[in-house]
């Protein structure tokens, strides 16, 4: 069963849609025409079953191309998320790639190139004697052509440009992004162990090409160069070349390039196809089902394999080479959660250690199933030029990677994307397909439950727990991605990429305070550590989709938000046709935000019980997560009181309205309107009544400076 954000993304980007673009397939529906799909190379039929009930329970959550294209009778059953095309010296080279590229992201894939093959920026050109445009002016071909074609119609084509240290444009395509543009490209440089060896030596670095040094510099030059530029707009990133290749399972197939993301190395004409295992549901409370782990990987691997026999792909050289390797990429999401699960913080040994024996696991048994299925089906074609030859049979040249999950984790229900830590527990996501998503972490609201907590309302605010109010038992393991040190991201990498035979795609978020220095260390340690390539983001670097704090309390049915501990309110009097009602709103300072109201009856008459159960019924809608607008919406829809006409009709001088409720309705909209404005600054705001000047907030109400105050 997904969730109410779940749905939302599986209308918006997966299901089945009619000629008037009406959506005519529901998720079970899905489910079984991928499930159906994945098991037509099958001769046993209950693989079919299989299938669809491990990936209708979430146990595992295929990635988009797969929820988008197979099975489905509109268009090529294209499953593979990333690719990775070779572009070479020569005017058609450049052309056929980028017409390639399009064939791509039309099947919803992804696009990774190394350029280090193109000439530099005006070197001459035999055939015509012209001045090559060179590596950025190309990029930016190739940039623009993507705003042309959407990747399997629900989002732009994106890409990764990668170039080489030693390439003489290296220092232009550092900067590239510096003034903005590129924005479908990710850009990161290919480093060597010979330029970390120049920088740790102090020594001078050349760029060469075709044999010619075109510059020489020192190489602590260079690397401040990229350093800089990460810390001023987030690219470029950087891959470690040599450490890719030295873990090449087709040593003969060199690897220079990646997927937009990261996470899979592929040789020129490979894609891979993905799917995630949804940890949170692979937890018995505090922890792992590993049998179940096991299992669920032993299917997915299977399913992924028989895809790729299934697949339709775009070009024949995609077809070719994929088959060739059989590069499945099966990795998990929810980390986070199952960490949170565990009573374990991602910022510790013990939390290192889980996600280590996580991916070993999965990693030892997907290996496992590839052998079988090697015995079974035969072994990837390209296996005797592999390291596997002679000893092991293997079905597939890779099996483990770690894709960073967006629409994936939403339809799985998690919090944590990929193996990262929660964003905060309190964000804004935007997302170009499916709109906005407010998220307050359902596992922090329960931890908070259980412990007794109950104001929340700076956390909402904030963004973070890491408050006095929140105890340290809660605070420790609910840590946002900006409050874990970069070192902490970096050894939590570490621990998956030693289990991984691909790569993993990780951010690792600084705070805004971070130096160009601070960048440097991170790229430095992910070397030493092994990694095959680090991505860093400084807060405020770029614009992004994630907006933490300031956002609601985002509940799920019948969750109650703790009553506040203490609130700023004004008091109103309403004439009724029973007598006089005082009404008490009390909201938050800073954002004007309602949270509860008080109605009490005057000395003159009234009914006591009706007025207290009215009060507390609209504190509880509020409480519970139900707009103020609507509980206006049914105050005023109430009939007309007797009481209230009678009064009217001998003339006394009543609060708007029909009766009790609606002229309760009516003080809580203008109420609200009061509040917006202030909190806003709209229009002339409110005027003093006294002396005619603007009112202003102070300390939780509307004071002027005659003295005249609304509380």
């Amino acid at each position: 069963m997904l969730s109410e954000n779940g749905q939302r993304v599986f209308n918006a980007r997966y299901a089945q849609l009619d000629e008037n673009g009406k959506i005519v397939e529901t998720f079970e529906q899905a489910v079984r025409r991928i499930a159906k799909a994945a098991a037509g190379v099958e001769e046993n039929k209950d693989w079919e079953e299989k299938f669809a009930r491990h990936i209708g329970e979430l146990h595992f959550i295929p990635s988009t191309p797969i929820w988008a294209n197979v099975g489905k009778p509109d268009r090529p059953w294209q499953p593979a998320a990333c690719f990775v095309l070779s572009v070479e010296d020569s005017l058609d080279s450049m052309y056929e790639t980028l017409s390639q590229t399009a064939q791509v992201f039309k099947s919803g894939g992804g696009v990774g190139y190394n350029f280090s093959p193109i000439r530099p920026k005006g070197e001459i050109v035999m055939s015509t004697k012209g001045r090559a445009s060179g590596v950025v002016e190309l990029i930016k071909l190739y940039n623009a052509s993507s705003n042309m074609v959407m990747q399997g119609g629900v989002r732009r084509g994106a890409s990764i440009g990668i170039l080489n240290i030693d390439h003489p444009e290296i220092e232009g395509f550092i900067e590239a992004k510096l003034n903005g543009g590129l924005e479908n490209f990710n850009l990161s440089v290919g480093i060597t162990d010979a330029f970390m060896e120049a920088l740790e030596n102090g020594s001078n670095w050349q760029l060469t090409f075709n044999g010619k040094t075109f510059k020489e510099l020192p190489a602590r030059e260079l690397w401040e160069k990229i350093i800089n530029a990460a810390h001023a707009c987030g690219d470029p990133g950087v891959i470690f070349i040599d450490t890719i290749q030295k873990s090449n399972p087709v040593p003969g197939r060199a690897i220079n390039a990646c997927n937009p993301c990261g996470e899979l190395p592929l040789s020129p004409g490979e894609s891979c196809l993905l799917t995630s295992i949804n940890l949170a549901k692979m937890m018995n409370g505090t922890r792992l089902n590993k049998s179940l782990l096991e299992e669920v990987t032993a299917v997915a691997v299977r399913f992924l394999d028989n895809l790729i026999d299934v697949a339709q792909y775009p070009l024949e050289l995609i077809t070719e080479s994929t088959r060739a390797t059989r590069k499945i990429g099966l990795g998990y999401t929810g980390l986070q959660d199952a960490l949170i699960m565990a009573g374990l913080p991602y910022d510790s040994q013990k939390g290192r250690d889980f996600a280590s024996f996580v991916t070993k696991t999965m990693s030892d048994k997907a290996h496992q199933v590839s052998e079988s299925l090697a015995e079974e089906k035969g072994c990837f074609p390209e296996w005797e030029n592999s390291i596997f030859y002679p000893d092991t049979k293997r079905r597939n040249a890779s099996c483990i990677t770690m894709a960073p999950t967006g629409s994936v984790t939403t339809m799985a229900g998690c919090e944590g994307y990929g193996i990262e830590p929660l964003f905060a527990v309190s964000y804004k996501k935007t997302t170009n397909v499916a709109g906005e998503f407010d998220v307050f972490s359902p596992l922090f609201l329960e931890a908070c439950r259980k412990a007794g907590v109950s104001e929340l309302i700076e956390v909402a605010k904030k963004g973070s727990c890491q408050i006095n109010d929140i105890p340290e038992s809660i605070a420790k393991i609910f840590k946002g991605a900006q409050e874990i040190n970069p070192e902490d991201h970096i050894l939590m990498q570490a621990a998956v990429q030693s289990h991984v035979d691909n790569a993993v795609s990780k951010t690792v978020n600084l705070p805004n305070s971070a130096t160009p220095e601070d960048i440097g260390e991170c790229y430095q340690s992910a070397y030493k550590l092994g990694l095959k390539g680090i991505t860093v983001f400084r807060d405020g670097s770029k614009k992004g989709a994630i907006t933490v704090g300031e956002g609601p309390v985002k509940l799920r049915r019948g969750e109650i938000l703790p009553r506040p501990t203490s609130a700023q309110g004004t008091t109103h009097r309403l004439d009724t046709g029973c007598g006089k009602l005082y009404l008490t709103t009390n909201f938050e300072p800073d954002s004007g935000k309602i949270l509860e109201t008080f109605i009490t009856t005057g000395s003159d008459g009234g009914c006591l019980i009706y007025t207290e159960a009215t009060s507390r019924l609209i504190s509880l809608a509020i409480r519970g997560g139900i707009s103020l607008d609507e509980i206006i919406e049914q105050l005023e829809g109430t009939h007309s009181c007797p009481a209230y006409m009678m009064a009217k009709g001998k003339g006394k001088k009543l609060s708007p309205g029909k009766s009790c409720a609606s002229a309760i309705a009516k003080k809580l909209a203008e109420v609200k309107a009061e509040l917006n404005c202030s909190n806003n600054h709209m229009g002339e705001g409110l005027k003093c009544p006294v002396c005619n000047d603007i009112l202003q907030k102070a300390e939780g109400c509307f004071v002027c400076r005659c003295g005249y105050s609304r509380c």
